[in-house]
């Protein structure tokens, strides 16, 4: 056993691995429970471990050429959450594309009437939006088939060289992620606007030839009646809007990125 431990490098060195290998997979697990391009909701646990563990182990050895000294004990959880954080800050910046997409999808379904008939989700135990499980698959298979998730993937490690683990940084640069996050929030909401904007405006062209029908013909059923019609069109609408949207994702995927890298400088110090 001596003779092992000497030709890893010791106990010390051990320790330190180990050490910076717990702060590593804190700052990986984030993207696995938040980052659409990584794992959906419906991602089975044993495959998120997975997820973890494997990025975990690429991503140590170049972290812990730049770590700091790597406390134990109680300490330890303290760095781990910090980790956790930075690593949340990061995959919601880089997903908020893909977040827009589903709010755009739930819009749309609310707006033709779909919310009547959701049903709970077995595996999430949230509401299903069919038209916001079509956006989120639609941005997310354009994702990973333009790259994205290797430029995610790359950008995350080149976080862990500028912002290492295991460091100790004041608290001044919150302030500068609250607003950065604060900023990306608003045009994601912008951009779900403006994915939902088509299907908006056929629906109300819709209630109003169904008004007018109403007035003219007060025995028509128009409410019923217009049920179909209004899903149909909004569905149309919400495809039409995303086939003339979709060439808009790829610099927004680039932009996120780039935005989710430099939101994680602040906490370098």
């Amino acid at each position: 056993m001596e003779r092992l431990l000497e030709a890893l490098g010791g106990e010390e060195t051990i320790s330190r691995w180990i050490g910076v290998g717990v702060l590593v997979a804190a700052r990986v697990a984030p993207l696995t429970l938040v980052a659409p391009w990584l794992a959906l909701r419906s991602t089975p646990p044993v495959l998120r471990a997975a997820l973890v563990l494997a990025l975990t182990a690429a991503l140590t050895p170049l972290a812990i050429e730049s770590a700091a000294e790597v406390p134990s004990g109680a300490l330890l959880g303290l760095f781990a959450a910090r980790e956790a954080l930075i690593g949340a800050t990061f995959a919601l910046a880089s997903s908020l594309p893909l977040y827009a997409l589903d709010w755009a999808g739930r819009l749309v379904d609310t707006w033709r009437g779909a919310s009547l008939a959701e049903v709970i989700n077995p595996h999430t135990g949230e509401r299903t939006s069919p038209v916001g499980d079509l956006y989120l698959m639609t941005g997310v298979f354009l994702f990973l088939t333009l790259g994205g998730h290797r430029v995610a993937i790359e950008a995350f490690a080149d976080g862990l060289t500028a912002v290492p683990v295991g460091a100790v940084t004041v608290q001044a640069g919150l302030a500068e992620v609250a607003m950065g996050a604060a900023r990306l929030a608003g045009s994601a909401l912008a951009f779900a606007a403006a994915l939902a904007a088509p299907a908006a405006a056929a629906i109300v062209l819709v209630e109003v030839a169904l008004g007018l029908v109403a007035r003219a013909a007060p025995q028509i059923p128009v409410f019923f009646a217009g049920m179909p019609l209004r899903a149909a069109v909004g569905l149309f609408a919400a495809l039409l809007g995303l086939s003339i949207l979709v060439s808009e994702l790829p610099p927004a995927y680039r932009d996120a990125i780039d935005s989710a890298a430099r939101l994680v400088l602040p906490f370098g110090g």
